[in-house]
């Protein structure tokens, strides 16, 4: 949940700041917790700041052993010492990397819909008439995936992507600039300070 932490964070630094988030600015919270989009903060304003349900791309596996056994080889890069780790996808992946990273295999065209619906709400016509805001002129839209280094979901679909990204758009007119930030959660945090 520390990316969809850091997500919420920054959702809520934009309504402080604007009101309202930027139309030309758009969120996706990529998950296997479902649960982890149940989160909210609350704006200086008193609004609840939530992940909208098109905000939202989850990656739950059900039954990912029975996934991994039917799909076991194409599925090679899976460690055969991490398949006792492959448990219970819904809530989490357990902070095993390899979990994360199947559990966006299994859910890869989902995920490139949610990404192209994203990439569709923040670069549309209507962005260029809009009297609030004036955009910049620039060729690349910014990408910017936050993930902890210590979880499994994050930190094991990352560099995944990355180049499922860099395959979708960096082509032509639809180019990205593609940043990672690997964040720890805060239970770290608060054992550096103590």
């Amino acid at each position: 949940g520390t990316g969809m932490n850091a997500i919420l964070r920054t959702k809520r630094m934009f309504v402080d700041k604007y009101g309202e988030v930027p139309p030309m600015i758009g969120f996706l919270g990529i998950d296997t917790d479902g649960g982890a989009y149940d989160d909210k903060l609350t704006a200086k304003n008193g609004k609840d700041v939530y992940l909208e349900p098109y905000e939202q791309c989850s990656i739950s596996v059900k039954a990912p052993l029975d996934y991994y056994t039917s799909n076991k080889r194409h599925l090679s890069w899976l460690h055969e010492s991490n398949v006792k780790m492959i448990k219970s996808l819904d809530k989490g992946a357990g902070q095993v990397r390899t979990n994360g990273r199947l559990a966006l295999v299994n859910k890869l065209s989902h995920v490139m819909n949610a990404i192209r619906n994203a990439y569709s709400q923040i670069s549309g016509d209507h962005l260029i008439d809009n009297p609030n805001y004036q955009l910049l002129p620039t060729e690349k839209t910014d990408v910017h995936i936050v993930f902890s280094i210590c979880g499994g979901t994050g930190c094991g679909t990352f560099i995944d992507l990355a180049y499922l990204l860099r395959s979708m758009y960096n082509r032509g007119d639809r180019a990205m600039n593609i940043s990672g930030y690997g964040v720890l959660p805060n239970v770290f945090h608060e054992m550096i300070r103590s």
